[in-house]
């Protein structure tokens, strides 16, 4: 990407070019082969001809050197349904009235945001295409959804989130297109500016903030100075709260926190004041919410040090690339580091209590379950945790793994750089120390083979355990698992018959 960005550059004010793929090409020459044929054949003297633009990101991303899969063209008079119907017509005409699988079918539309205008998928060569009517619109001011209407191909252009998104690539001329004047050289620069005045774009589409630094994180591009100002205003954090649901908050954070750089999309959350995106906002519990901006101030500010000390350390290293690679461990850690200030804070919901933290993943942020309890666990854990971890050679085997490792399952890699993220954080005079620390006991977990202890089965099952001493099921069994788990863990390399003589030699 960044050697497409210098191409760029060096190509000063010339348009560049956009070189298609096999796929592409022989999208866009069916296309224009169809457009032609529907222009030579309009119904009345009175229709405009017909011309089709690729629209957004494609084009950004092609000029970016990035290979894409997000086609969507933008149609000028008629609905992406009334044009995939009669392309799909034409192309069962040009194979002798036989049937085609181009995998025509229409998205649902609401009536109530989209008017008369439709949008339709189909396939062709392999690809998912979108098409959809070039188009204006107009918000009210509740509501992020606009009213459309057919627009022109400016239009369209100025209604985008970012110059550099609002680029076309002509498929008659196979030209790019460039109607806000911006798209290229801001393209060119890495810089993220709204078409339009910000202020008006992120009032009426408050989403658009997230989204901006969304590609920035991605691209490592910088947002232009009028639209970060415009974004740290009061009324645009309200009118997020107002009018974005948390879903599409949701879609647009794990974005960032996914992409290939998470801390400066995180960094600039924190710069424009999004504190929002991680407050418990139930009555009673607004207090820990400075905590919690102080977390994520640290984290911008410490984080990418501290992952430096961490991949110099080869084992540490490993551990972290783990974690990146799962999306769940990766969004887990993030948000760790912002919400560990909740400790074992509960609400209560209902007859039930949960960990704060895990109030915060589900209701501000709508992550899925599985990040909520792990979230949740984590942070509520961690004092414990580290209280056991600090004297963990010091401890049997069996404390170890029953303490550090069995609650936290496949994600005890997660919890123990959650530790050694936050000890740094807290006391980054002993960073050494605590890297150390972690790699050798990360080392002594493999070389005594608990990365997957909590998988760990008994030598005796619970019929066996009840047979030995002649009981019958009750109660009573539980206890004696976790002792017998106690001591299987103490001795890795005892039998069935050796369990089975401790198990009467504790039961008297």
């Amino acid at each position: 990407m960044f050697r497409a960005l210098r191409l760029l550059r060096q190509m000063s004010s010339s348009v560049p070019q956009i070189r298609l793929n096999k796929a592409e090409t022989q999208i866009v020459n069916l296309l224009n082969e169809y457009t032609r044929y529907f222009n030579e054949h309009k119904t009345s003297a009175t229709q405009q001809p017909l011309e089709l633009r690729i629209t957004g990101g494609w084009v950004r991303d092609k000029l970016l050197g990035r290979e894409s899969h997000d086609i969507d063209i933008g149609i000028d008079h008629l609905s992406g349904v009334e044009f995939v119907t009669q392309l799909h017509e034409y192309i069962k005409a040009q194979n002798g009235g036989k049937s085609v699988e181009s995998g025509v079918y229409k998205i649902e539309k609401n009536p109530e945001k989209s008017k008369h205008l439709e949008t339709c998928t189909t396939k062709l060569f392999g690809l998912s295409i979108d098409f959809v009517n070039l188009r204006s619109e107009k918000y009210a001011e509740d509501s992020r959804i606009p009213q459309i209407e057919v627009g022109t191909a400016e239009e369209d252009a100025f209604r985008r989130d970012a110059t550099l998104n609002s680029l076309f690539y002509n498929l008659t001329t196979g030209q790019v297109e460039d109607f806000t004047g911006r798209g290229l050289q801001d393209l060119r620069d890495g810089v993220l500016r709204t078409p339009l005045d910000p202020r008006r774009t992120f009032l009426d589409d408050p989403l658009r903030c997230l989204r901006l630094i969304r590609f920035a994180s991605t691209y490592n591009f910088r947002i232009d100075e009028l639209a970060l100002a415009a974004m740290r205003e009061d009324d645009i954090k309200q009118k997020l709260r107002e009018k974005i649901s948390r879903e599409r908050i949701n879609v647009e954070f794990k974005k960032i926190v996914m992409g290939r750089n998470p801390v400066y999309g995180l960094r600039l959350i924190e710069d424009v004041g999004f504190y929002q995106l991680f407050e418990c906002e139930q009555p009673g519990y607004e207090s820990g919410n400075e905590a919690v901006k102080t977390a994520l101030k640290e984290l911008v500010q410490k984080y990418d040090s501290v992952e430096q000390e961490l991949k110099n350390n080869e084992t540490l290293n490993s551990l972290l690339e783990a974690v990146y690679a799962s999306d769940i461990s990766k969004q887990s850690l993030f948000l760790n580091l912002i919400l560990y200030p909740w400790g074992d804070e509960k609400i209560a919901l209902g007859k039930h209590t949960i960990p704060v933290p895990s109030q915060v993943v589900q209701d501000a942020l709508k992550m899925q379950l599985k990040i909520r309890d792990l979230v949740g666990l984590c942070c509520s854990t961690l004092e414990k945790y580290n209280s056991a971890y600090r004297q963990w050679s010091n401890i049997a085997r069996s404390e170890i793994a029953t303490t550090l490792l069995i609650p936290y399952k496949e994600e005890w890699r997660l919890m123990l750089l959650t530790n050694i993220i936050v000890s740094i954080f807290r006391s980054p005079q002993n960073t050494h120390e605590l890297v150390e620390n972690g790699a050798r006991f990360a080392r002594y977990v493999q070389s005594q083979n608990l990365e997957d202890v909590h998988n760990t089965k008994l030598l005796l099952n619970g019929k066996e355990v009840a047979a030995a001493l002649n009981r019958k099921p009750g109660p009573w069994l539980s206890e004696t698992n976790a002792k017998l788990l106690t001591w299987q863990l103490d001795n890795p390399s005892c039998s069935k018959q050796d369990m089975e003589a401790y198990l009467l030699s504790i039961s008297g």
